[in-house]
């Protein structure tokens, strides 16, 4: 039952951090849109890249705990 609990936990976790990081991808994108500064540009280009790169991370997270789940 543990393991049940942990699992559920982690995945509504991972489902709440992957929202909150697509709703911070939205705003950066949204900014890089209104940016004529290359140097701005460029550095929110970078946040987003670490935007999506921690969206997948938590990706495989919460698959790892569903495929954990109906095992």
């Amino acid at each position: 039952m543990l393991i049940a609990t942990t699992t559920e936990q982690i995945t509504s976790s991972s489902r709440v951090h992957i929202a909150l990081v697509d709703e911070f991808i939205q705003l950066a994108l949204n900014r890089i849109d209104g940016q004529n500064d290359p140097f701005v540009r460029e550095s929110l280009a970078d946040l987003l890249s670490t935007l999506r790169e921690e969206r997948s991370g938590y990706l495989d997270l919460l698959n790892a705990a569903m495929l954990a789940k109906a095992a």
